[in-house]
């Protein structure tokens, strides 16, 4: 077997380099004897820097992606653009698993994750590989994520690990910069689903043009486009549908205004469901027009593989808000906490409304910030977005990063038209503790940002932080005070 089959390379030093290799990584820690390490230049780190550990560690191969010093006795292979070629690397050398298996895309701005979460349910007692933002799980296997789409080689590995588990499905999310990085460039998806594309990642993209040329990449590696499930309600949802229509009659649209699939909320938490004429009254759990919206583009992926309507509407009122995704905090407290991953303006405006539509709500208390070295030209954006449909602000840290917190909340507040109206608590903790020992009967808390994350990202570093934690001990805190007094 030729690891290297189908891409150009240049071999800079052979020492054996056909022999039969035990692994391959791109990170040298992970590297054991006779590994193939591939040296690539990261956002923050180069791995060229990492050759001497790599060797140490048992390396008897190097690929490299410029030239360098060539000083150990081992075999160096040069390969321009490596990042877009280390797909079909892993894949050569794990024998190609993807063709083997069925692998459903999800992209969009929000939504990526609850989607995968409810496609997972649909598909019943169907085993399920599934890739995103919160975890990477194979079966019942559960690892950590490093990234909402893994690199190449790591999903390659994890294809590898679905096949040897007889698992046939892979549900993944599909990030832009994904897209746009070649991590995916050697799978041909079955399916795939268009959720929404509203602003962010600008800092990578520059343009809202850019951003949805990435997002469409992944329309055009389906094996057939027929198979596309694309929300018609989103205008660029539209201008994908409309391009890709003509040609491929069997596209399922969806949307709460018009669409193949169309649904509508009821009262009594109830939805109706609409699809070739027919329509049906469905229990439906969960809150907000941003879940009907996952739900119908879920349904969609479930009807394209196969799964019938009646087995379906079955599973929907099953379904269940994915962690960190609207939900809700219950220690019998007279007010709602709800915590939510919303860090765009479109996704801030939807945790708000639908926390506006919850029954006998009294006051909105949002808290939020904006993520450093990110997009800046949205901090003012959701600003306004709270500013508008709050009644009540907070204005905290999410994530910093390396960047000065003073700019990132200059930049924030920006968007308010009322100067001063809000609170200003740099320190989330203590933004959080504050909103819940203001909270009156029937007001909503919503903590926005960072939803399943349980860390604060300062400078380089990662601390343990997590909102429902904080949030559940200040309420049961408030708790017991009340009740001695």
């Amino acid at each position: 077997m030729n690891i290297f089959s189908g891409i150009e390379y240049k071999i800079l030093k052979d020492v054996n380099l056909d022999r039969k290799y035990n692994g391959i990584e791109y990170d040298s820690r992970k590297i054991k004897e006779n590994y193939i390490f591939v040296a690539f230049e990261g956002a923050n780190v180069d791995g060229h820097d990492y050759i001497d550990s790599a060797v140490k560690n048992g390396a008897t191969c190097i690929i490299v992606s410029k030239e360098v010093e060539m000083k150990h006795n081992v075999s160096y292979v040069l390969i321009e653009e490596i990042r877009h070629k280390l797909g079909y690397i892993a894949s050569n050398f794990y024998e190609w698993p993807q063709r083997k298996l069925k692998i459903i895309g999800v992209t969009g701005t929000n939504g990526k994750t609850s989607s995968t979460y409810m496609i997972e349910k649909l598909m019943g007692d169907i085993p399920v590989t599934r890739i995103g933002t919160i975890e990477y799980k194979v079966g019942d296997e559960v690892f950590d994520a490093v990234n909402t789409t893994p690199e190449s080689l790591d999903l390659i590995k994890i294809f590898d690990k679905t096949l040897k588990k007889k698992i046939e499905y892979v549900v993944m999310e599909v990030s832009s910069h994904s897209l746009e990085l070649g991590r995916v460039d050697v799978i041909d998806f079955d399916c795939a689903l268009f959720t929404n594309l509203t602003q962010d990642h600008l800092d990578y993209h520059l343009t809202m043009e850019n951003y949805f040329q990435a997002k469409r990449k992944l329309f055009l590696k389906l094996k057939d486009k027929n198979d596309s499930v694309i929300n018609i309600d989103d205008d660029y949802g539209k201008r994908l549908y409309d391009e890709f229509i003509v040609d491929n009659p069997e596209i399922i649209s969806y949307g709460i205004d018009g669409g193949d699939l169309e649904g509508e909320y009821l009262d009594g938490g109830y939805i109706d469901i609409k699809y070739k004429e027919q329509v049906e009254k469905v229990k439906f759990a969960l809150l907000g027009d941003f879940n009907l919206y996952n739900t119908l583009g879920a349904i969609g992926i479930a009807l394209k593989i196969g799964i019938s309507m009646e087995e379906i509407l079955k599973r929907v009122s099953n379904i269940k808000a994915a962690p960190g995704r609207f939900e809700a905090l219950d220690c019998g407290q007279d007010y709602k906490v709800i915590v939510d991953y919303a860090h765009t303006p479109d996704a801030l405006v939807n945790v708000i409304v639908a926390a506006r539509n919850i029954k006998n709500v009294n006051r909105i208390i949002t808290i939020f910030g904006c993520g450093g070295d990110r997009d800046r030209t949205k901090r003012p954006i959701m600003a306004k977005v709270v500013e508008d449909l709050s009644d009540i602000i907070i204005l905290t840290s999410d994530n910093p990063r390396t960047e000065n917190p003073e700019q990132i909340f200059t930049d924030v507040k920006k968007g308010f038209i009322k100067s001063d109206d809000y609170i200003f608590e740099p320190d989330r903790e203590k933004a959080i503790k504050a909103a819940v020992n203001m909270a009156e009967k029937n007001d909503i808390i919503l903590i926005t940002g960072k939803g399943h994350e349980t860390y604060h990202i300062i400078g380089t570093k990662k601390w343990h932080f997590d909102d429902k934690e904080i949030a559940r001990r200040e309420i049961v805190r408030r708790k017991m005070v009340e009740n001695v007094n």
